[in-house]
């Protein structure tokens, strides 16, 4: 059984963390689930990240920088 005590911090990123992430997801023969994994990360954290990049280029990533991993 694991207790949990004290309050946990939610983790930050940078924008280029961020970036980096996504584009190791694009990289040929890369699924974004080894990738989360490989940082630590929720894959729904790296699919958003993803979104936004498709959505807003690097301005949307970085307007989410109070994004965190649920991890």
């Amino acid at each position: 059984m694991e207790v949990i005590t004290g309050v946990a911090r939610r983790r930050r990123f940078t924008t280029e963390h961020n970036l980096l992430v996504v584009n190791e997801t694009l990289q040929p023969g890369m699924s974004i689930n080894y990738v989360a994994r490989r940082h630590g990360l929720s894959p729904s954290l790296v699919f958003r990240w993803r979104r936004l990049m498709s959505e807003g280029g690097k301005e949307a990533v970085r307007a989410g920088e109070d994004m965190v991993a649920a991890a």
